[in-house]
């Protein structure tokens, strides 16, 4: 088992920090996990919300950090493939991250749901699901062939030879795609990815769609090892188990609320947005319940407390799913770095170690 981490570039810091600092920040942390023996890390693509995530270019930011260290893993969590107008300019950067990372590098896709990102990027947010199957297959097979060329409903590119040419495809390799809702596990599966999503509900329900994912990718590619799932949770690590908990559910609950804000999470347009459907039903329950109700639910969901506590958990969801690939987020919510530092400096201590001995004890088809 891999252990890693998601980095989430969130800026809700006391006291006036600037995005600068506040970016220099979580960037030492990410060179950091070096040094601490973390096997990957992680940035997803978020814009125009510093109260949630700012990562506008999250490979320009891997490169940077690549160019850092030389030993841990170089994940994308994820490019957001409807938001860039022309698949041809996520092929170059790939091209160029790949071959100066090597085997560091992991490719990830998604589609985003915040209706803010799509309006300010002036995509109409119910073609999401045709925009990114379209633009995914188009990268894999340009990343195969080094060639660029297309006619389709929403992508045309003349035949052009891709430079740098990339080194070799992603097909035959592991390669992650974002799977929040059912139709996207089973897009991930069709492409042949390892899915990766963020814990947001108890481990039993995120549990049928790691199942559901895995079954789909065996019956469409039944020679590919499909792999261990990626799961982000907001995790807290204290060696006081009321330390752990108090401090986990006030920033938690602070990080819940700025999800509902960024994702609109608790709004009607879900139920009248072609491929976001499925969302409808979580934000009735959430007007249902109430903010309050609903972040406490956020806060039970997540992996936090003790080294023993949180390990235990871990072990659970082994045991449940099969292998995962833990991709801890443990920045956010303005939480003090010095409380991150110490928090990542005992995971990696106590946590990670035992964590990559896990193995599951089900019997997981592949």
């Amino acid at each position: 088992m891999q252990v890693g981490l998601q980095f989430i570039i969130q800026n809700t810091h006391d006291g006036g920090m600037s995005d600068a600092e506040m970016f220099r920040q979580e960037t030492e942390l990410a060179v950091m996990a070096e040094d601490l023996g973390l096997d990957f890390i992680q940035a997803p693509e978020h814009h125009f919300d510093p109260g949630y995530s700012m990562c506008p270019d999250n490979m320009q930011w891997l490169a940077y950090v690549g160019g850092r260290t030389s030993t841990i893993g170089i994940g994308c969590g994820a490019i957001i493939l409807p938001w860039w107008g022309n698949p041809l300019r996520v092929i170059e950067k790939i091209s160029m991250l790949d071959i100066l990372l090597g085997d560091r590098f992991t490719l990830g896709f998604g589609r985003g749901l915040a209706r803010k990102e799509y309006e300010i990027f002036g995509v109409d947010m119910s073609t999401s699901r045709q925009r990114f199957d379209q633009a995914a297959e188009l990268i894999l097979d340009a990343l195969e062939t080094g060639v660029a060329e297309w006619d389709t409903e929403y992508f045309t590119q003349s035949r052009t030879e891709i430079t740098p040419k990339p080194q070799r495809g992603f097909r035959d390799r592991r390669f992650y795609s974002v799977a929040m809702t059912p139709d996207s596990g089973i897009a991930a599966a069709n492409l042949g990815a390892t899915m990766m999503s963020f814990v947001q509900l108890p481990w039993e329900m995120h549990d049928e769609g790691i199942q559901a994912w895995r079954e789909h990718f065996v019956k469409v590619h039944p020679n590919k090892e499909p792999g261990a799932p990626g799961m982000t949770d907001f995790t807290y690590c204290h060696a006081d188990a009321q330390v752990a908990e108090d401090t986990a559910r006030t920033y938690l609950s602070k990080y819940f609320k700025t999800v509902i804000s960024h994702y609109d999470f608790d709004g009607s347009h879900w139920g009248e947005t072609a491929g976001y459907t499925a969302y409808q039903a979580g934000a009735d329950a959430i007007n249902e319940v109430g903010i309050d109700a609903a972040a406490e639910g956020f806060v039970q969901s997540q992996c936090w407390g003790t080294p023993d506590q949180i390990l235990t958990e871990w072990q659970r969801r082994v045991d449940m799913s099969g292998d995962l690939r833990p991709s801890l987020a443990v920045s956010y919510a303005g939480m003090p770095f010095d409380m991150v530092r110490d928090s990542l400096g005992l995971i990696s201590k106590e946590v990670a170690p035992e964590l990559r001995k896990m193995g599951a004890n089900v019997s997981v088809s592949a």
